[in-house]
């Protein structure tokens, strides 16, 4: 009878833990946003001092492309590098502007970053291209880059990790999301299984929400309190856990 007890509570408990997740979709960030909008204009020609589709020059373009995902920018690129938040090349996003010195001193260029250290701009020879920030040209004239109206909220997969984002910022550490609990690392990154925290252990499942109750892993039965936290050296249900946690059969 204990072990059907024991049993019954994990598949409820799967079964309910299961279902958490389900609302963790992709979402389109700021920057996908902007990304995606600048590349449907792939082509369009070159027109000093454009502005529209008919035709763009560099600022025109950066400044029209995000005007359709909802953010004002200045018209000069001069103008727009004294927006933002200052990015480390190393860390560009999609979406963030890259500024070169071209033809004159300061910001003088300005495109749309794709990632994969490519960008999107209008260019003088080639209109509205794809060009990559390795190029010796564009490396040797590179200036800095700006993030502007990154209001990104809630989950988001990138490659593969889930990270959760209130008004553009990464969040760290325990998470409460629709009564869930989650735990982020300190880069931002989404755990499962088990965690170590304060002295204390804890089971995320797969979908990385906190469990509470009676779990199996690793061939054993350990039981987690309602806080989350696993219990050891004491007795749940009549059912004696060791030192480790793990259920003494």
């Amino acid at each position: 009878m204990k072990r059907f007890f024991v049993s019954g509570v994990l598949i409820g408990s799967l079964l309910f833990s299961g279902m958490f997740g389900i609302h963790k979709t992709e979402a389109a960030t700021f920057g996908e946003t902007v990304a995606n909008i600048a590349l449907q204009y792939i082509g369009v020609p070159y027109v000093w001092g454009g502005t529209t589709p008919n035709g763009f020059d560099c600022s025109g373009f950066s400044r029209y492309v995000y005007k359709q995902a909802g953010v004002n920018l200045p018209r000069t690129a001069s103008e727009q590098y004294a927006e933002g938040q200052a990015v480390a090349k190393s860390n560009l996003q999609r979406g963030d502007l890259v500024f070169f010195s071209t033809y004159k001193a300061g910001a003088s260029h300005v495109g749309i970053y794709l990632g994969d250290n490519k960008f999107v701009h209008a260019s003088s020879s080639h209109g509205v291209t794809v060009s990559s920030l390795s190029t010796s040209y564009y490396r040797d004239t590179y200036i800095g880059s700006k993030r502007i109206g990154n209001t990104t909220n809630g989950w988001v997969l990138s490659n593969g990790i889930w990270n959760y984002y209130k008004n553009g910022a990464k969040q760290t550490g325990w998470l409460n999301d629709g009564g869930t609990w989650y735990y982020l690392d300190s880069a931002g990154k989404m755990r499962t299984g088990w965690l170590l925290w304060n002295n204390k252990w804890y089971y995320l499942d797969c979908s990385g929400a906190m469990q509470t109750g009676w779990i199996r892993s690793g061939g054993k039965w350990y039981f987690l309190y309602s806080d989350g936290s696993m219990a050891k050296n004491t007795t749940i249900n009549g059912y004696r856990v060791d030192s480790s946690g793990a259920w003494i059969q």
